[in-house]
């Protein structure tokens, strides 16, 4: 072999070495993040976790443009809503894919497991209410505190409306029991509190609610019960009380319009939800990528990833520390949280108009 070959074939080795080892650096210089989503994408919440599901997606793609030098892995897992298949879920996050950080979405499930999260080291964004074990620690609620949004409901029907005598249906969970109570608290006129304990009690309530003459009947329920009692006093009564309902309305129009048939039914009826940012470029940005207009609470699920991103530390301590201290707006509202972690937004009352939902106040 000739000097000439041996020195040719000796650089092409060198550049080899050289080649892989820049590669190796340059992939362990690439920081990976590996976050945990859990929404219910099956179930009675299925359509509000998978817009949360797209929104989450889309701020990670944005994210990652932004910061090349960071790579996220993110890892869905289905909770259904389901205290049980979400324990599951949360082993698998923490245990088998260990998780760097965790956004969250299911209130029975966030109840069931808060004293396990606590123990992380890392923070996690909770975007449903969370109705126990509330405290100064790293879970973080992207929505409001249940008292507020229906305290300030109560308050409204109390100041604009003379009601005789109201109805309240409520459901028999964490949430709606937490709901009732705060609606009681604030609502001074007479009330008649009507719990579902399963579908079955439905039909009973009705029957009371068309039977007597009720001014109102406030709607403290999941979109499905909510909507089942709904089309049972319509299909009764042709001039109802005025439905009043929660932020469940908003969650669930697609539960309302499946079981109605036509949310034109709904004209005239109250709601209360969030009061929202600018969502001009969030519209333009998802129907680009999805092709649809972003469903209900896909934009929350949008402000949780860029909460969560947003204060990001290596150290977890600021990482928590950072989230902790957000101030900002969002596509979903203005963001800052109490000394709880919960997130302080204003609240608007809506009525349905034309069969679509339109803020008044």
């Amino acid at each position: 072999m000739n000097i000439f070959k041996k020195v040719s074939i000796f650089a092409g080795v060198i550049l080899i070495v050289g080649l892989i080892v820049f590669l190796n650096q340059t992939n362990r210089s690439k920081e990976v993040l590996k976050i945990g989503l859990m929404a219910p994408l099956s179930g009675e919440y299925a359509v509000a976790g998978q817009n949360i599901e797209k929104g989450v997606e889309l701020a990670l793609e944005q994210y990652e443009k932004e910061n090349p030098s960071v790579d996220i892995q993110l890892i869905v897992e289905d909770d259904g809503f389901v205290v049980q298949k979400g324990i599951t879920a949360f082993k698998k996050l923490k245990d088998i894919d260990k998780v760097d950080s965790l956004i969250m979405v299911s209130t029975p499930v966030i109840d069931a497991i808060h004293e396990d999260i606590n123990k992380l080291d890392f923070p996690v964004i909770q975007l449903g209410i969370q109705t126990t074990g509330v405290d100064d620690d790293n879970i973080f609620q992207t929505s409001s505190a249940p008292e507020a949004p229906i305290k300030l409901f109560a308050q409204y029907l109390d100041d604009t409306y003379d009601f005789k005598n109201v109805a309240v249906v409520y459901d028999n969970t964490a949430g709606g029991l937490t709901f009732f109570k705060s609606f009681e608290e604030t609502y001074e006129g007479k009330i008649d509190p009507m719990i579902i304990n399963n579908k079955s009690d439905i039909k009973g309530h009705v029957a009371k609610i068309t039977a007597n003459n009720y001014d109102s009947v406030v709607f403290l329920t999941s979109p499905e019960n909510g909507a089942l009692a709904t089309k049972e006093i319509l299909n009764i009564d042709t001039t109802p009380p005025l439905f009043a309902f929660d932020a469940q309305l908003q969650t669930g129009f697609t539960d309302y319009g499946r079981i109605l048939g036509d949310t034109n039914l709904l004209n005239g009826s109250l709601s209360i939800w969030f009061k929202s940012g600018d969502t001009q470029k969030f519209n333009d940005d998802f129907k680009n990528k999805f092709g649809e207009e972003p469903g209900f609470f896909a934009d929350f699920g949008y402000d949780s990833f860029n909460i969560l991103m947003g204060g990001y530390s290596s150290a977890t301590d600021n990482w928590i520390n950072n989230i902790q201290n957000t101030k900002g707006k969002g596509v979903s509202g203005d963001i800052s949280f109490d000394e709880n972690g919960i997130r302080l937004q204003d609240i608007v009352v809506n009525k349905v108009v034309d069969g679509k939902i339109t803020p008044i106040k």
